[in-house]
């Protein structure tokens, strides 16, 4: 089991080195109404914040934003067809464009690329056969890249 003290120092099994934490909270400021990020040198400095616009020490500390890291085949997996598909506004090549740009932008790697792909051809001036029936279009590479990924034991 890893354990990492106050000091930053993490032990755990045959491992034993120095790792330097150094916190950033965010918190709302009563003093100027904003919401600041407040850097800390180590753990044990965190006691005694101070807004660093007013340098109030009226701060409610809040949730921070946090991304979790998925494979591409969880994300496929969490890929909701349905929605994704009500986020197509309109029928012209504009909104075709925007849509597969999205598309791309949110999915894995390789299925990104076809997306992009997609919205570039678009863009350019071509009407792309995939704009008749976005719904199969999608359906049909979720599936495929589903059952790549199935082929490949689950490994991206």
């Amino acid at each position: 089991m890893t354990s990492v003290s106050a000091h930053g120092v993490v032990t755990g099994g045959d491992r034993y080195y120095t790792q330097f934490i150094m916190p950033i909270y965010q918190y709302d400021c009563s003093g100027c109404d904003q919401r600041v990020e407040v850097f800390f040198r180590s753990v044990k400095a965190v006691d005694k914040p101070t807004c660093p616009e007013c340098s109030s020490t009226k701060l409610k500390r809040v949730m921070s934003r946090f991304a979790r890291v998925r494979s591409d085949a969880q994300q496929l997996d969490d890929l909701d067809i349905d929605q994704q598909l009500g986020r197509l506004d309109g029928k012209s090549e504009a909104d075709f464009a925007r849509w597969t740009r999205r598309m791309g932008n949110e999915l894995g790697e390789d299925l990104g690329a076809d997306f992009r792909d997609m919205a570039d051809r678009a863009d350019a001036g071509a009407d792309p056969i995939e704009r008749v029936d976005p719904a199969h279009t999608l359906k049909f590479r979720v599936n495929k890249k589903r059952e790549e990924a199935a082929g490949d034991g689950g490994v991206d």
